[in-house]
């Protein structure tokens, strides 16, 4: 079950619509509406996910994150994004 599958799934039982969805998840409907899709309509692989995008959906759910994760399938990329240390506001 990707992850676009336990979006709706969640929304559908909770009759949830993808802007309220999107709204608790601090994503945008475009990304609710992309993720939900499955598979990039390009080249017919899964969608990618990101952490960013994980801890917003596991928001939504009220659910804690590692528990969303066990559920993607190893198959679905889940993209980290690493930020340099220079980079962040702490840093001088």
């Amino acid at each position: 079950m990707y992850i676009g599958d336990i979006i709706k799934d969640y929304r559908t039982n909770h009759q949830q619509s993808i802007e309220d969805f999107a709204k608790a998840s601090s994503l945008s409907v475009s990304e609710i509406e992309t993720l939900e899709a499955n598979y990039e309509s390009n080249n017919g692989t899964p969608v990618s996910v990101s952490i960013r995008q994980i801890k917003g959906i596991a928001q939504a759910m009220n659910i804690p994150m590692p528990v969303l994760m066990t559920q993607i399938p190893s198959d679905q990329q889940i993209i980290v994004q690493v930020v340099a240390e220079s980079d962040q506001p702490h840093a001088k």
